[in-house]
């Protein structure tokens, strides 16, 4: 037996690892304890990569629907069926008819594959691009459009004396807090004294640690960031200096929160007004520190909102890097210059050229509405999309409105599903590509560059990187192909150049066009050229190390205007005033009592990672109420229910959970079976999407619905 260290691709924490190997394969993972960062960490999901490798279920062969069932088929011959498929119908019908989906998976495989995927869309000429974004926080990027931005990263990570956490739960999320440890790290930060505050209907991991812990009412983030904001301004807590120097609109915002008072706010929310105002002062008073909402909020239907007014309050408490500032999260593997600048943008508009066909919606800075995509498969006339691209998720289960999105997939002249697993997306597909695992090819940690400059609460907050190689064989009589291997084939076939971008790279950087078929390393030497650090030189670290030589420090600004934030967005502000005296969205009803919540759990990521001996044996999806809510009832935790929305009803196993508000059911998203059946709950769980409709209550700009805050009711089986 060997020890071979690599990272983790499960999920976007890359946990550096060190893989037992016998034989050539993987057979038992655990933590790299010498990394500076992860220091050993890694979650179940990591740890069980063997258990997936050779997993009876994965898929070793490509698949060809032959009427209803499936039979393999050599890749080649897939891409030459496929290619010619998607030739026909881009010829009839133009290029919008083909659409492109990535999912949370296809970060697996991000640094070779993104740029390859994007390389085969431009080939295609299709706008019809989609990604989970507006479906999980798309919200940030509205938000930053509405307020400008600033030419250097936030504080973040870098030393926080107060953190603000709304509806997210990075202990076992990964996001709010850095990758790496997250436990170990929010125990060093409290050391030195930070202030935890968290915000969250539900008393979760991340809010037993809180030095302050509000529990309200799930709709309410909004009014409670308002009323925060209240109290910032009126008591004089902002930074006055930079507020001055860099901000616009303060008197308009000032004007339109006055009205959102801690007091009545609270009542509302259900939480304690002193205990809100205490979170604005405490917050607000920190030397440094950052805020950021999760998929809760985002999720509750106006998450565009939310996220800006998380983006005035970091703006008015100045967590942003000044001049002479070193930026500790300098990106290490995405190449380009960087220049960060002590100044302000001024803000730039959210909408982007496309236009969709249904409810209004269109491109924005979020990228492409996802939850209107069924409905543009559905929806007859020029434009409609009739051939799909799946990569890396499982849209017949993760999808809103689920009904109406089997309908839609099941339509499609051409559904291509790229898969390791027989999902519920892959028993629909006209063809399935079966591809490698994580483990089985080489890789790099630009995805942590990437994401840090997505917004405030990603990425790592410090210049780290890994390379790994294939450290585990592929299974003896397998014909696999990495995910970026089928979209060069694709790209070769159509007759298209191989043009590619670096990852996590900006609009001007240049294409390379690739003369001949690379390997993966190849591949990711030309990604990863001009980056700050070249990859060979993080090759001589094989177990990931820190880079912190020569880090970017903030400079002043440029020679152009100087231009403003703005905290008084009109259309924000007009959003923000029709909450003004709103109702207490929690409020029971006759029909539809509860209120259904997201989660996620430790033991898998969406609708993937599901290791057989994770979560302590619990294969199903319960479904978290408080135990008040059973007695109700008449049950008990283990009873089978029905879960009822407007738009539809699932079956689900309940357990009690005294860290839930009375009238409140929580499940995770992503989750369980796209069939109807109740008999096997127990096995494959439960799929709450099924209950959200994807055209009632939706954020105007992202298209999200509002799959948090959902009302249903539960009802005894019999």
């Amino acid at each position: 037996m060997s020890t071979v260290l690599s990272f983790c691709r499960i999920c976007n924490n890359n946990c550096s690892i060190a893989v037992d190997v016998v034989d050539g394969r993987a057979v038992r993972v655990k933590g790299n304890a010498d990394n500076p960062v992860y220091r050993g960490y890694t979650c179940v999901k990591g740890r069980s990569q063997p258990q997936f490798l050779v997993d009876e279920r994965r898929l070793l062969h490509s698949r060809r629907r032959v009427e209803d069932s499936f039979v393999d088929v050599p890749v080649e011959q897939a891409m030459d069926e496929i290619a010619a498929e998607l030739r026909r119908i881009v010829d009839e019908h133009g290029p919008r008819a083909v659409a492109g989906y990535a999912g949370t998976m296809a970060l697996g495989a991000y640094p070779t594959g993104m740029p390859m995927f994007t390389a085969l869309l431009d080939a295609v000429g299709t706008p019809m691009r989609f990604d989970p974004n507006t479906l999980d926080k798309g919200g940030k990027q509205i938000a930053a459009s509405m307020l400008g931005r600033w030419g250097a990263p936030s504080q973040g990570f870098d030393r926080p004396d107060a953190i603000l956490l709304l509806g997210i739960n990075p202990l076992v999320t990964y996001t709010g807090f850095p990758a790496g440890s997250p436990h170990t790290w929010l125990a060093d930060a409290m050391r030195r004294g930070c202030q935890l505050i968290v915000i969250d209907p539900r008393r979760t991991e991340t809010a037993r640690k809180a030095t302050l812990y509000l529990q309200p009412h799930p709709g309410h983030d909004a009014q409670m960031l308002a009323a925060m904001i209240n109290v910032v301004l009126s008591e004089g807590l902002y930074d006055v200096a930079f507020v001055e120097q860099h901000v616009r609109n303060l008197e308009a915002l000032r004007a339109s929160v006055e009205s959102f008072q801690p007091i009545v706010v609270a009542e509302r929310a259900g939480v304690d007004a002193d205990a809100l105002v205490r979170a604005a002062r405490v917050y607000a008073s920190a030397p440094r520190g950052y805020a950021m909402a999760g998929t809760g909020p985002n999720m509750s239907g106006g998450g565009s909102l939310i996220e800006y007014l998380v983006l005035v309050l970091e703006t008015l408490c100045g967590r942003w890097l000044r001049e002479g500032e070193v930026m500790h999260n300098a990106a290490t593997l995405v190449p380009g210059p960087i220049a960060p600048r002590a100044e302000a943008t001024d803000p730039s508009d959210w909408r982007l050229p496309e236009l969709m066909r249904v409810r209004g919606l269109q491109q924005s800075s979020a990228g492409m509405p996802l939850a209107a995509l069924p409905d543009e498969m559905l929806q007859p006339g020029e434009g409609q999309v009739r051939a799909l691209i799946s990569w890396g998720g499982n849209p017949a289960v993760v999808f809103p409105d689920q009904r109406k999105t089997a309908a839609a997939l099941d339509s499609l002249e051409l559904l291509v599903q790229i898969d390791p697993w027989p999902s519920a997306t892959a028993d629909r597909a006209h063809y399935v590509i079966a591809t490698t695992m994580p483990l089985e090819a080489a890789s790099m940690t630009s995805l942590l560059d990437s994401l840090a400059v997505r917004a405030t609460g990603y990425g790592l907050g410090a210049a780290y990187a890994q390379y790994t190689p294939a450290v585990s064989a592929r299974p003896d009589g397998a014909e696999l192909v990495e995910d970026w291997e089928f979209f060069y084939g694709l790209l070769t076939r159509l007759g298209h150049p191989v043009s590619v971008r670096p990852a996590g790279s900006g609009a001007g950087t240049p294409l390379v066009t690739l003369g001949t078929k690379p390997t993966t390393d190849e591949l990711l030497e030309l990604l990863a050229a001009g980056a700050r650090v070249p990859l060979e030189t993080v090759k001589d670290h094989p177990g990931g190390a820190l880079f912190g030589e020569d880090l970017p420090v903030v400079g002043p600004p440029g020679p152009g205007g100087p231009g403003r934030l703005d905290v008084g967005n009109g259309t924000m502000l007009a959003a923000l005033a029709g909450l003004r005296g709103s109702v207490l969205l929690g409020t029971r009803d006759a029909d539809f009592p509860l209120r259904l919540l997201c989660r996620r759990h430790d033991h898998t990521y969406n609708t993937t990672g599901k290791p057989r001996d994770g979560d302590r044996g619990v294969k199903y999806n319960p479904a978290f109420v408080h135990p008040a809510e059973l007695a109700r009832l008449g049950l008990k935790s283990g009873a089978v229910v029905r879960i009822r929305s407007a738009t539809a009803s699932i079956p689900a196993i309940v357990q009690a959970d005294l860290n839930l508000r009375e009238g409140l059911v929580s499940m995770a998203f992503g989750y369980g079976p796209a069939a109807d059946d109740a008999s096997d709950v127990a096995a494959v769980g439960s799929s709450p999407n099924k209950l959200i409709p994807n055209d009632d209550v939706f954020d105007p700009y992202t298209g999200q619905p509002r799959m948090s805050n959902v009302p249903v009711v539960l009802e005894p089986l019999t």
